[in-house]
C-alpha cells in the first residue's frame, strides 16, 4: 500500500509539473517566435547567402514592402485631402460664427427700442381703455342728473330746497360736460401717440425680421457645407480605413515571412547590423526551449515507465478519497 501511495504520488507531480512546463514551453515558444520575427524583420535585406527558398521569401516581403509603400502613400493623399476639406468647413464654420455675431450686434438695440416702444404703445392704448370707462361713467352719471333735472322742472310749486336741488344737478351737469371734453381729449391724444408709435414698430419690426432670415439664412448656410463635407470626407475616411486595413493584413502576412527569413540568419549566425543583441536572444530562448524540452521528455518518460496497474489502483482511490472522508465524517 506504501508502495502504492509513493508511485501514484510521485507520478502526480510529474504530471502537475508537465503541465506546468508545457505552459512554460508555450510562452517560451511565443517569445521565441516574436524573437525570430524580429530578427528576420531587423536582417532581411542584408541577407547574402541566399538560396532559392530565402530568395523567394524575400521576394515576397520586398512586394509586401512596397505595396504597403504605395498604401501609405495614398492614406497620406486621403488625408491631405481630407484636411483640406476640414479647413474649407472650419473657415465656412468661423464665417457663419462672425455672421451670427453681428447679426446677434445689430439686433440687440433694435429688440430694445422695439420693446420699449411696444410698452409705450402699450400703456398709450391701456389709457384710451380708461378715457373710455370714464366717459362711460360719465354718460351714466349724466343721464341720472338729467333725469333728477326733470323731475325738478317738472313740479308744479317747487319750493326753496327743490331749487338748491335742482341748482346743484345743473352745477352738476356743467361740471360733467366740462371733464367730458377733458376726457375726450386725453382719449384722442392717447389714441394720437399709440398711432404715432406704429410706423416705427412697424419698421422695427421689419428689421427685426430681416435680421432673423439673415441668421437662418448663414444657419442653413453652414448646415448645407456640413452635409456636404460629410458627404464628401465619409468616402475618403471609407477608402483609409481599407487602406490601413490592408497594410495591417500585410503586417501579419509579412510575419510568416519574417519569422523564416529570421529562424535562417540565427541558424547561419548572422545578426542584424542595428540590434546584434537580438541573436544572442534568439540563441537563449532556443537554448531554454531545448532544455525544456528535454525536461518534458525525461518527465513524460518516468511517467510510461510506471506499472500502469500500478497508477489505476492509485488515481481510483485518489478519486475514492473525497467519498471515503465523507462517509468517515457522517459515521463519526
Amino acid at each position: 500500500m506504501a508502495s502504492l501511495l509513493r508511485e501514484g504520488w510521485r507520478d502526480l507531480r510529474r504530471r502537475v509539473r508537465i503541465v506546468w512546463l508545457s505552459v512554460a514551453r508555450w510562452r517560451l515558444r511565443r517569445a521565441l517566435f516574436e524573437a525570430e520575427t524580429e530578427l528576420g524583420w531587423l536582417g532581411w535585406e542584408q541577407v547574402d547567402f541566399f538560396d532559392e527558398e530565402l530568395s523567394t521569401h524575400v521576394k515576397i516581403v520586398q512586394d509586401f514592402e512596397q505595396t504597403q509603400a504605395s498604401l501609405l502613400n495614398t492614406s497620406a493623399e486621403l488625408s491631405g485631402q481630407k484636411a483640406d476639406l476640414d479647413r474649407i468647413l472650419a473657415r465656412e464654420t468661423a464665417v457663419h460664427d462672425q455672421t451670427q455675431a453681428a447679426l446677434a450686434a445689430e439686433r440687440a438695440p433694435i429688440s430694445a427700442k422695439l420693446e420699449q416702444a411696444e410698452a409705450t404703445r402699450r400703456l398709450k392704448i391701456e389709457a384710451g381703455e380708461r378715457f373710455a370707462r370714464a366717459l362711460e361713467e360719465m354718460a351714466s352719471l349724466e343721464k341720472r342728473l338729467e333725469a333728477d333735472s326733470q323731475a325738478y322742472m317738472r313740479a308744479e310749486r317747487p319750493n326753496i330746497q327743490i331749487r338748491i336741488e335742482a341748482r346743484k344737478v345743473s352745477d352738476e351737469l356743467g361740471r360733467l360736460s366740462g371733464e367730458r371734453k377733458l376726457v375726450l381729449a386725453g382719449q384722442a391724444n392717447a389714441a394720437r401717440e399709440a398711432a404715432a408709435l406704429e410706423p416705427a414698430i412697424a419698421r422695427m419690426r421689419a428689421e427685426l425680421q430681416r435680421i432673423d432670415s439673415a441668421a437662418s439664412a448663414a444657419r442653413d448656410t453652414l448646415a448645407a457645407a456640413t452635409r456636404r463635407h460629410g458627404g464628401e470626407t465619409r468616402p475618403l475616411e471609407h477608402q483609409k480605413k481599407k487602406s490601413n486595413l490592408r497594410m495591417a493584413h500585410l503586417d501579419g502576412e509579412k510575419r510568416a515571412h519574417y519569422r523564416i527569413i529570421g529562424t535562417c540568419m540565427a541558424n547561419e549566425g548572422v545578426a542584424p547590423r542595428n540590434q546584434p543583441e537580438l541573436l544572442t536572444k534568439v540563441f537563449s530562448l532556443r537554448d531554454r526551449d531545448l532544455r525544456l524540452s528535454e525536461t518534458l521528455a525525461d518527465l513524460r518518460a518516468a511517467c510510461a515507465a510506471v506499472h500502469p496497474g500500478t497508477l489505476i489502483a492509485f488515481y481510483i482511490l485518489l478519486a475514492a478519497l473525497p467519498l471515503i472522508c465523507a462517509i468517515a465524517l457522517h459515521f463519526r
